[in-house]
């Protein structure tokens, strides 16, 4: 019997089998259902719509590159099933599903992050969102970019088969464009370089505690996103100098990527690019108002468990709105302004007051300053 944790060797593998066991079953239903993916990319958008207001154009093009991944790699997993007698890991190293990896462009708050992570939530997959300016190529200034697989198996329950047919999401990726990386100890064309090696699906042995684990990312659809301040100036600069007219978004060529910083090889593993547009007022108001998400349906029901009956008037939303598209933040902007219009009566209200408190325009105006 080990003295550390008062478990005999029998009991540890007791312990062990069963795990494996759930292990397995989880394994099955993931599989299962990716092989029974049936949702359309117009059904996938009704979906989105419900969390993700605007971005029409881009909630099509994600809408349809997942629904056509999980639909080609349910493909591959029956094929490869059928071959294999069962072995799931031999479907997955046999299956060859190709990817349409997705870049979105856009400024901060339009909702990049927040439609990879509904994205992931509707595949029923697993997800995980790495932040790339903490990344570094040498030493561990920040992460290195083999992390993002043990990241992407912790947020697989450690399930290294479920892990392989999830999402990462690499948010700022334009912070690693080389030119931008100039004053740092690293270069950002290295970093690329790791990510290009991950991107690409190759296969890693990660070591979690004292268990080394082979993961493959051949099967693992990654969405990159960044604000690529400028680019639309470089993209207009071409265009120009080509007489070609029209929306600069339209006219995206990978080449305008590669002179802004970023690797052409890298920038090739994510065929698929969309430029979200900045949210206006009438969009945030929108978000707070028809989001299942909504931040304000969060303070409602807060306040409700104090029995306060919070209510915005149209003018409040508006203002509440206007003051977000302002301070330039976004979306996630919402959560500081209507915390500092209700902090005071958040804090005064809860054992003072029961029933419908309003909030108006004059009462958003007087606390925002």
């Amino acid at each position: 019997m080990d003295a550390h944790d008062g478990l005999s060797d029998r009991s540890r593998k007791r312990i062990k089998d069963k795990i494996e066991v759930l292990r397995e079953e989880q394994t099955s239903d993931a599989v299962r259902e990716i092989m029974e993916f049936d949702k359309t990319p117009a059904q996938l958008k009704a979906e989105m719509d419900r969390f993700i207001i605007g971005q029409e154009r881009g909630k099509k093009i994600i809408s349809t590159a997942i629904a056509f991944h999980y639909k080609r790699l349910g493909a591959a997993l029956r094929k490869g099933l059928a071959e294999n007698g069962g072995d799931v890991d031999q479907a997955l190293r046999g299956a060859r599903s190709p990817r349409a990896n997705v870049l979105l462009i856009g400024p901060s708050g339009c909702g990049k992050t927040y439609t990879s992570e509904v994205t992931s939530r509707l595949a029923g997959v697993a997800f995980v969102h790495e932040d790339m300016t903490r990344f570094s190529e040498v030493g561990y200034v920040g992460q290195d970019a083999a992390d993002i697989l043990v990241d992407l198996l912790m947020a697989a329950g450690g399930n290294a088969k479920l892990a392989q047919m999830g999402i990462v999401y690499l948010d700022e990726i334009d912070k690693i464009a080389s030119e931008m990386m100039a004053f740092k100890d690293v270069s950002g064309r290295g970093v690329q370089k790791g990510l290009l090696h991950l991107v690409d699906g190759s296969e890693s042995t990660v070591q979690v505690g004292k268990e080394k684990v082979t993961l493959s990312t051949r099967h693992v659809f990654f969405i990159a996103g960044g604000a690529f301040e400028n680019l639309r100036g470089l993209v207009s600069q071409r265009m120009g100098r080509q007489g070609v007219q029209g929306d600069w978004r339209d006219h995206l060529l990978t080449d305008d990527l590669v002179t802004f910083g970023m690797e052409r090889q890298l920038m090739g593993r994510f065929p698929v690019k969309v430029v979200y547009d900045p949210l206006t007022t009438r969009d945030l108001k929108d978000i707070m108002t028809r989001s299942a998400d909504s931040v304000l349906l969060a303070y409602v029901n807060d306040l409700q468990a104090w029995s306060i009956d919070l209510r915005f008037t149209d003018d409040a939303l508006t203002e509440v709105a206007r003051h977000a598209e302002r301070e330039g933040t976004g979306a996630r902007g919402l959560i500081s302004v209507i915390h500092r219009v209700l902090l005071e009566d958040m804090y005064r209200l809860p054992g003072t007051h029961t029933g419908p408190f309003v909030v108006d325009v004059q009462d958003v105006k007087e606390r925002l300053g």
